[in-house]
């Protein structure tokens, strides 16, 4: 009873602290798939990896959403965007919305960053005017201006940019950076974009709000004005719709999961005690392992605590073994004692089994280990501590689970063959598990982990093709020793590519040279400027403007990149860490940009969505070696245990069940990828307590509690993992199919290769 007391108040403050942690902020519960992945990734010399450069850009990119709306008239379109910016304006977590056309107010910002490095900026046209020796037509152009009723002749231009370069320059780099802000006519609709910044901080139920408000504003603007459509893509709309539709699937089978399981223990027991028990060790479990990961880690990833808190449902398994075991002479004393070295074992199995886990180099891994094993060890002692105070309840022997149970056994019991025939089946199930796990093709493309909704899809396809916003956020990244070098290998790479934007292969591109040449090319256009321009046509304008004209001087100082972003914040957008990136709209032929960006060393084409994958799929790799090694360490452990021989066959069950779920999954179309590896972990952590539960209880007057016991866990298993298989979402339904079938198979092999050569059970078969 002491020692009871004792751990209870262990899970108090175990729960204490854990709620303190998150109440205080101390822990943060982070949602974002990409936050932790990569972070054990080497950075490159100037310390950004890929994944964070792909981190960064996007989430940069889900801080955006993008709606566009068509009309038959555009005087209605304007003012019911006008409208529709206003009451979108006051949602919470909008930071700012855009209409085309409303960044006038920026353009003296603009000039006044431009100025006074006028000299310096000159568009494409210019350039190869005044390098053609056409620098006459930059001279008439210059007078047409001056005497145009629209003249942007002022006095700073006056001083700075007499031969008004700068506004060429800046028509010149919308001209690069393509369409996208502006409104479209197309098949006699007219398509206007509202671009919609949001707050940094719109996830979870912050980001719910926001679309069930964009929503509400959506609905009611179709309602008032019929023919306006609405079209809108952006993260935040997909990952709502999704999280929302894992969330139904799952709660619905937790509840009927839930539902079964309770009933199941109800047709067993024939009382709610055991079903209390159960929930106390789990839930004990689930304490405990939350409250590991609150103590080592600052940020909690969503995925950890997932994976986690299904692999510590192994702890349902010690309950069950538990409560099946009838009170002895002693009371409970003799039930522990008479599961204490299976249940020991099991736990030693898993624990091991994660920490090989945990030994991989990634903080992802790393934070499923420690909190399974925190969870399976609090679990553990919850049933040696806790469950003994219940008072017990005895299997009935009419129960309808109890009579089926010990039909299947009479049943299965004409399957077993001979101990030497089963280790040689046991030889061929070991061999083939890595064969298998080496033929078996991975799929980790993240893409076919969600399911997107129909209608954002088609929406986000339509804006694209559209305006060209949305869609395809591949990059290409720059690296180099200094800012300049970055800034003339992007200028290099920018000319390289130019033939495909102008073939469609690429929508736009946006690159930090676009809006700050490199010094070297500012050089050379002040040079070309100064002996091309102003040395044969500054005195005539001087004398038409009445005004002295400076020659540009060659050594003042040039633009940089860290003095344009508080005027140009998008370009921070452009810079990851020391490396410089280029983004580009609409790919549509990657391996045409990978083929012209060969001859650069610096340069290299980057898709999100084959970074991330490839991160996946080194995850795979390494989950794979954990799994190796810790059916290795099972493999010694169960020989040292059982001898050599039944070693074997006792090791074979859970490495059977694994390559018996690699096998049919893969048969079934589901995709072996790195969710679905981890899975692998649950089945081989729950056919290890089924094989060493059997093993360590088929002998005396336990063996048929200890059967009953495991079909319980079956059972349990199935109804909360095969429920997992309905899924819409197509992870949760890989995961759940390769949980089932490996856990049907671990249970048929458990009791295969530990059944005697006599068998003897309630139904009376002798072998």
């Amino acid at each position: 009873m002491r020692s009871a007391f004792i751990w209870i108040i262990c899970l108090v403050v175990m729960a204490s602290f854990s709620v303190w942690q998150f109440a205080t902020d101390r822990t943060e519960l982070d949602a974002d798939f990409l936050s932790l992945i990569g972070q054990e990734q080497e950075s490159n010399q100037d310390g950004v990896s890929d994944i964070d450069a792909v981190r960064a850009l996007l989430r940069e990119n889900g801080r955006q959403a993008i709606l566009m709306l068509s009309h038959t008239d555009r005087d209605q379109l304007e003012a019911l965007a006008e409208q529709l910016k206003t009451e979108i304006s006051q949602i919470d977590g909008t930071e700012n919305v855009t209409l085309p056309g409303q960044n006038a107010g920026r353009l003296d910002d603009v000039r006044s960053l431009y100025g006074p490095y006028a000299s310096g900026m000159l568009s494409d046209s210019d350039r190869t005017a005044l390098a053609n020796g056409q620098a006459d037509l930059l001279y008439q152009r210059t007078l047409q201006q001056l005497y145009s009723p629209a003249s942007s002749f002022t006095s700073t231009t006056l001083k700075q940019d007499p031969f008004l370069l700068m506004p060429e320059y800046l028509n010149g780099l919308a001209t690069k950076l393509g369409p996208g802000n502006d409104i479209v006519t197309k098949n006699d609709r007219i398509y206007l974009p509202l671009i919609v910044s949001l707050q940094s901080d719109q996830s979870g139920s912050h980001a719910n709000n926001w679309v069930d408000q964009i929503n509400r504003i959506i609905g009611n603007a179709h309602q008032n004005a019929p023919e306006l459509k609405i079209f809108k893509t952006g993260q935040i709309f997909f990952a709502v719709n999704e999280a929302a539709t894992a969330k139904s699937d799952v709660q619905t089978i937790a509840l009927i999961a839930t539902l079964g399981i309770a009933i199941m223990i109800g047709l067993t027991f024939f009382s709610v005690l055991p079903l209390i028990g159960a929930i106390v060790v789990v839930g004990s479990g689930l304490i405990a392992g939350t409250t590991a990961l609150t103590a080592f880690f600052g940020t909690i990833h969503a995925i950890a605590l997932v994976f986690g808190a299904t692999m510590i449902g192994i702890s349902i398994d010690y309950a069950l073994h538990f409560l099946v075991v009838p009170t002895g002479k002693t009371g409970s004393d003799d039930r522990f004692k008479a599961i204490r070295s299976g249940l020991g074992l099991g736990l030693l199995t898993s624990v091991i089994g994660f920490i090989a886990l945990g030994l991989s180099p990634t903080s992802l891994l790393l934070q499923i280990a420690i909190y399974s094993i925190a969870g399976l060890l609090s679990a553990y002692c919850s049933v040696k501590f806790l469950l003994p105070l219940f008072p017990a309840r005895e299997v009935r022997t009419n129960s309808p689970i109890a009579v089926i149970h010990n039909n299947l056994m009479g049943a299965l019991s004409y399957l077993v063959v001979s101990a030497r025939l089963r280790l040689i089946v046991a030889g061929i199930l070991i061999a083939a598990l890595p064969l298998t796990a080496y033929l078996v093709p991975g799929h980790d493309d993240i893409r076919a982990l969600g399911q997107s909704n129909p209608t954002l899809v088609s929406d986000a396809r339509t804006i694209s093709e559209t305006l060209g916003l949305g869609g395809s956020p591949a990059f290409i990244r720059i690296d180099g020793d200094s800012a300049a070098k970055r800034l003339e290998t992007s200028e290099a790479v920018r000319k390289a590519i130019s033939p495909l934007i102008a073939d469609g292969k690429i929508q736009g591109a946006m690159a930090l040279s676009d809006f700050v040449p490199s010094i070297a090319r500012q050089k050379a256009n002040r040079e070309l400027v100064r002996n091309n321009l102003y040395q044969p046509f500054a005195p005539a304008l001087a004398e038409v403007l009445q005004i002295s004209i400076s020659t540009p001087d060659l050594d003042a100082p040039y633009l940089m990149p860290d003095q344009v972003s508080n005027t140009l914040p998008e370009v921070k957008t452009l810079q990851a860490g020391a490396s410089d990136i280029i983004r580009l709209r609409g790919v549509s032929d990657s391996d045409a940009v990978a083929k012209v960006l060969k001859p650069f060393d610096n340069a290299r084409l980057i898709s999100p969505t084959e970074t991330i994958s490839t991160q996946f799929a080194e995850y795979r790799y390494w989950a794979y070696i954990a799994l190796g090694s810790v059916l290795l360490i099972a493999l010694f452990l169960a020989s040292l245990r059982y001898g050599v021989q039944k070693g074997i066959r006792i090791f074979s069950a859970p490495a059977g069940a694994i390559l018996f779920a690699l096998l049919v999954g893969t048969v079934l179309g589901v995709s072996i990828s790195f969710f679905t590896t981890m899975a692998m972990f649950l089945v081989f952590a729950i056919g290890a307590d089924y094989v060493l539960f059997l093993s360590e209880g088929n002998e005396g007057e336990h063996t048929s509690n200890t059967q009953l016991a495991v079909f319980l866990s079956l059972i349990s298993s199935v109804l909360a993992f095969g429920l997992l298989a309905t899924s819409s979402v197509p992870l949760v339904s890989d995961i759940g199919t390769v949980i089932a079938i490996g856990l049907v198979g671990a249970w048929f092999l458990a009791f295969w290769m530990t059944a005697p050569n006599k068998l003897t059970t309630k139904t009376g078969r002798g072998n």
